[in-house]
């Protein structure tokens, strides 16, 4: 079987779309879906339903999913051991983070880990909720990320807190903090496109239900969308620190954090050069 094939469905899948697989992956859509249709005939079942909304794999499709998933995976670290053999004197640290921590201070740590490491290549993929299922299907070594699903090999580095995201000309002093509280009472816009589940926690806590706007957008948009007066939303510093936007950054009147850190392999199953950058990735914070 071909598992390029199966890569391809995966990736369909989880677009949900195969016209915008197609022009991720640089086929045209009819040479994708003929590959679809090859595939089901290959097995001889049905594997996708197609409707207006998209795509979405059929019960018999869902049954294969995990066989799926478990054939990639595997094929791909047949894939990595084998460049690994061919390349002895070189290693790949395949990392994934979330956006604010690759627009800050990821980088930094990068480029001064390869200063005293130069052997060591990184492959680095952005997400948000999507990396701990790259990770569990071994598609990256290390995850840098906010703790969303309470994991227990979650490691925590730094502490990341929460302001009230305002338009420029909000009426509020320089000195004041923004009461939680008053979110129920503005027009809320939420960064659903990354499912903020850490910030929605947040607002559980404190009983807090704004009046969300019905908007599927992602940070950046948010907060340009407050600087232009649309509404108020709470975004976190560092994703504030990557923006440019003119907009108020206040803090709140209650304490509102999150963890960022990382979630990595047993200390045995890891090569040498990921255990080296976790362990200058937390020297790095010791020493911040």
């Amino acid at each position: 079987m071909d598992t390029n094939k199966i890569d391809v469905l995966l990736k369909a899948v989880e677009n949900g779309s195969l016209l915008t697989t197609a022009g991720q992956l640089g086929y045209t859509q009819a040479g994708l879906t003929h590959m679809m249709k090859s595939l089901e005939t290959e097995l001889g079942i049905t594997l996708l339903v197609r409707g207006k909304f998209g795509i979405r794999l059929t019960e018999e499709g869902q049954r294969l999913l995990p066989l799926f998933e478990n054939l990639v995976s595997a094929n791909e670290k047949i894939i990595r051991e084998a460049e690994l053999i061919r390349q002895q004197n070189n290693s790949v640290i395949r990392l994934a983070a979330v956006a604010s921590v690759i627009r800050t201070w990821l980088p930094d740590v990068i480029s001064a880990f390869q200063k005293q490491h130069p052997e060591y290549a990184f492959e680095l993929k952005e997400g948000d909720f999507s990396i701990y299922k790259w990770f569990d299907q071994g598609r990256v070594d290390l995850c840098i990320t906010c703790n969303i699903l309470n994991r227990r090999d979650f490691e925590p580095l730094m502490t990341d807190e929460f302001f009230a995201c305002l338009p420029p000309d909000y009426p509020i002093g320089e000195n004041e903090v923004f009461p939680i509280k008053r979110f129920e009472d503005e027009s809320y816009i939420s960064a659903t496109c990354g499912e903020d589940y850490d910030i929605q926690e947040l607002l559980d806590e404190y009983d807090v239900h704004p009046k969300k706007q019905n908007t599927r957008v992602d940070d950046a948009s948010v907060i340009s969308m407050v600087s232009k007066g649309l509404g108020v939303s709470l975004i976190p510093k560092l994703v504030l620190d990557s923006s440019r936007a003119d907009i108020k950054a206040v803090p709140l009147d209650m304490p509102c954090t999150r963890r960022i850190g990382i979630i990595h392999g047993k200390s045995k199953d890891m090569s040498p050069g990921m255990k080296l950058f976790i362990k200058f990735l937390k020297q790095w914070f010791q020493n911040d």
